[in-house]
């Protein structure tokens, strides 16, 4: 193989170049439904999710390591909706 020129942009072999870091997959669905798979992706029984309480609109966000294990980092969070947007279960504010 020839060597580059300066012109040219060396490439490392497919099999070295490096991988994403990062992926991410964004749900949008009902509480009921993000507390149920919450509680199956930390291995809990999947009734827990009763025990669960989360805000409309709220974030909920799980990291998923290569190794398999997972941690909740955020569950039913609404720091980015004011308070007066901030509603559960047909009810304003944090007063229900």
């Amino acid at each position: 193989s020839s060597t580059p020129t300066t012109n040219e942009e060396i490439q490392p072999p497919a099999e070295l170049k490096p991988h994403p870091k990062h992926e991410f997959e964004i749900i949008v669905g009902h509480a009921n439904v993000i507390r149920y798979f919450t509680c199956r992706a930390l291995q809990i029984p999947p009734e827990a999710w009763l025990r669960l309480c989360t805000f409309n609109c709220s974030l909920t966000y799980l990291t998923i390591r290569p190794t398999g294990s997972v941690s909740c980092r955020m569950l039913g969070d609404i720091g980015h909706l004011g308070l007066s947007k901030s509603t559960f279960s047909g009810h304003h504010g944090f007063n229900w």
